[in-house]
């Protein structure tokens, strides 16, 4: 059995990143990918630097290992449902796999496991990095690295059972939903609610008398965090105090869930696999109006609704592009929120005298700008705005329009995205933390310029698609371009951070500058791709 597991677990792993470049290009794009880990471990590295430092002079600096760790949590939860559906449902090689002699058990294991490896990868740069940072600073003795792998490998599986029973017991109430597209969003919807209640029921303090009883305790800061999901406490004990017994209860809590969730759920499971084997597409078959189908629009509208209704329709790419996008800020923002009210402090009277200081206007308008890029994190539609045609994409180079303002209208769809995630956090914001409605609208020509420029990331996916593949989930997940679009909002964090923390530079000049900053590039960047339209198309052969 735990052959066929391990066996099954490496298919699905290869099946998933499986490319057929040339050798040559596997080296070069390697190359530039370690690359990247490299600029993102390094920039994570050096903003850890800065908040334990901020911590180390208020003597709260064991607090990051709580920001850290339910930071993981959090991602992992948000991802797996994400992720998911499409991994332990909607996958392409389920009708092949149910065919062979394997249990249930076997293939539900394969699945999880799956889905670990995911999420190992996000820790490896978002809580292995910041750890270690937390570790050298704070003169942690060797225990604390020894310990720390154990806690990273088993700390995901806990989150990721419960968003995972969650889904199964969605898919096996869908007998009847034939809906595809609809399946997954009703799902994903739901488990994102269940993830923002785990949220809001964490915390353990009653009281803003509790909350400023740790605060002036040294390290009691890190109080806030134990409580928060239920290995948590073992998890801070392991690594703070370097407890052995803790360790070894985190590791048979997770190993035990896991195997408990592999023997019970398998058949719930195995019933819902079964029935998202018949579910559409969602697609509709009625008649067209041949009328209204060759009404013209004009070229540009038209093939920007061409474009919008590929993401729409197409329920992979709408779960794993369209709606991470929409509702990540909804997520982050509540979340922070319920936090600051669960700790016992109404976030007004803190935050309202702060806006009012003008000594205070930069760094609020600074966390504010970075808090709208943080919600492109998982925006990644400019990255596979080409390579999403398969073979139809081959068309631009031949259809009576200019390959250059086809790539245009193709970054259309990634800009309103955007500029919809920064409408929905700032009423959000200004709402719930009563910000400014002057620095909320500031913001928008920074952002707007910051979205033209997430756009135009459709150059690295337009010099190289990738039109050969059999299964969208494939195109979509494990996709290393990713990494282009997280250090993009990385770099662009860290620019805003530069200007407003370090300079210390007034919100309307902030404005003007970055403004003035994304406006040129932009600029810049249509007049090549204008100049280079011949060379890009080439990128097709």
């Amino acid at each position: 059995m735990l052959k066929n597991i391990f066996n099954l677990t490496r298919i699905f792993l290869i099946s998933s990143s499986s490319r057929k470049n040339g050798k040559k290009r596997k080296v070069l794009s390697g190359l530039l990918y370690v690359f990247l880990l490299i600029y993102l471990a390094g920039s994570l590295g050096f903003l850890s630097y800065e908040i334990i430092n901020g911590l180390i002079s208020f003597s709260q600096e064991n607090a990051f290992v709580g920001y850290i760790l339910m930071a993981i949590i959090s991602i992992v939860m948000f991802t797996t449902v994400v992720a998911c559906i499409n991994t332990y449902y909607f996958s392409k090689e389920n009708a092949v796999i149910l065919s062979l002699p394997l249990t249930p058990f076997e293939i539900l294991s394969a699945k999880i496991n799956t889905m670990m490896a995911y999420e190992y990868l996000e820790e490896l740069i978002f809580g292995l990095v910041p750890l270690c940072v937390f570790g050298v600073m704070t003169h942690q003795p060797f225990l604390f690295y020894l310990f720390l792998i154990p806690v990273l490998l088993v700390l995901p599986i806990l989150p990721l059972l419960i968003v995972s029973v969650i889904v199964m017991v969605l898919m096996a109430f869908f007998k009847g939903m034939r809906n595809k597209n609809m399946v997954q969003v009703i799902t994903m919807t739901v488990s994102i609610l269940f993830s923002l209640t785990v949220s809001m029921l964490g915390s353990n303090v009653s009281s803003q008398e509790d909350a400023m009883n740790m605060m002036n305790q040294a390290n009691g800061l890190v109080e806030l965090f134990r409580h928060t999901f239920p290995t948590m406490p073992m998890a801070i004990s392991a690594l703070l105090e370097q407890n052995f017994l803790a360790l070894l209860g985190l590791i048979l809590i997770s190993v035990a869930v896991y195997l408990l969730v592999c023997v019970l759920c398998q058949k719930l499971f195995f019933k819902g696999v079964l029935q998202s084997l018949s579910s559409s597409s969602g697609v509709s078959n009625k008649k067209i109006d041949e009328k209204k189908a060759f009404r013209s629009k004009g070229l540009a509208f038209s093939y920007v609704m061409k474009e919008i209704r590929t993401y729409l329709r197409n329920p992979t790419f709408f779960v794993q592009m369209i709606l991470p996008t929409l509702l990540l800020p909804i997520f982050i923002v509540i979340v922070f929120y319920v936090s600051f009210r669960s700790s016992g402090t109404d976030p007004l009277p803190v935050l309202v005298p702060i806006y009012q200081d003008q000594g205070f206007a930069g760094i609020v308008y600074t966390v504010l700008l970075i808090a709208f890029m943080f919600n492109c994190f998982y925006s990644f539609l400019p990255l596979i705005a080409v390579s999403k045609d398969g073979h139809d994409a081959y068309l631009m180079k031949y259809i009576p329009v200019p390959f250059h303002t086809q790539l245009i209208y193709k970054t259309v769809p990634d800009i309103l995205a955007c500029l919809f995630s920064w409408a929905v956090t700032a009423t959000l914001i200004a709402v719930l933390f009563r910000v400014p409605i002057g620095l909320i609208l500031m913001s928008f020509p920074v952002y707007l310029g910051f979205s033209l420029l997430h756009g135009s990331l459709i150059l690295i996916d337009a010099r190289h698609p990738k039109l050969q593949w059999t299964s969208e989930i494939r195109l979509v997940k494990n996709n290393l371009r990713t990494l282009w679009g997280i250090a993009y909002t990385l770099l662009n964090m860290g620019i805003v951070a530069l200007l407003g923390v370090l300079l210390n530079l007034p919100p309307i000049l902030m404005t003007l500058i970055l403004t003035a900053f994304y406006l040129a590039i932009a600029v810049c960047i249509y007049l090549l791709i204008r100049k280079k339209d011949i060379a890009l198309s080439n990128g097709f052969e």
